[in-house]
């Protein structure tokens, strides 16, 4: 996993990076990210998640892709959704190489997961990017990070999980960093609770 940026238009209240609007000038040059995934082909990895931030942030996100793609390399990425995940993004990114796509519902209704995000139109830009992604062939895969502010839709969340064409429901648990705060972390009989749900 390669967080490309820290730049991210979004707010998320448990976002461990502290992702704010603007790059970082420490970031990997295109040329040194074209170094890391010769690196990377060398490694011979199953997968290789380009993650931020936001990865549409780089301008260079494209042709980064396309060099994976041309060293053998499988790349997924989760952009955040935002007005800059749109279809066509979704389409070039599709024909850049990309194998899967990954995006975030952190609840089952709009004010849940936009609370969580921290941009309203998220939770519609999250479902539209499934739906672009579906029509064009490209596998999807949702992330899901419980905490305090959605373990009560948890059961919404996996109804809304089973009506969409993903690939893969992949489940985190908030860590207390970046903006993650500890009261947000579920307590032990929460946790083996959620285990036994996404169990059955």
């Amino acid at each position: 996993i390669w967080e490309v940026t820290q730049a991210c238009d979004l707010a998320c209240v448990h976002c461990r990076a502290s992702a704010q609007p603007n790059r970082h000038p420490m970031e990997l040059s295109t040329n040194e990210g074209r170094r890391l995934v010769d690196q990377i082909a060398a490694l011979k990895v199953p997968v290789f998640v380009l993650t931020g931030g936001d990865p549409i942030k780089r301008p260079d996100l494209f042709e980064l892709i396309g060099h994976a793609r041309s060293a053998g390399v499988r790349v997924s990425l989760t952009p955040s959704a935002t007005p800059l995940l749109t279809r066509n993004v979704v389409v070039r990114l599709k024909e850049a190489g990309l194998a899967r796509l990954g995006v975030s519902m952190d609840g089952a209704s709009v004010e849940t997961h936009d609370v969580f995000r921290g941009m309203s139109g998220s939770f519609t830009r999250t479902l539209d990017a499934v739906q672009w992604a579906n029509e064009i062939g490209l596998p999807m895969q949702i992330n899901t990070t419980f905490s305090r502010r959605n373990i009560a839709e948890f059961d919404a969340i996996v109804a809304l999980m089973e009506s969409l064409r993903i690939a893969l429901w992949s489940v985190f648990f908030l860590v207390p960093t970046g903006r993650g705060k500890l009261n947000d972390l579920l307590n032990a009989a929460e946790f083996e609770q959620a285990f036994e749900k996404i169990y059955s």
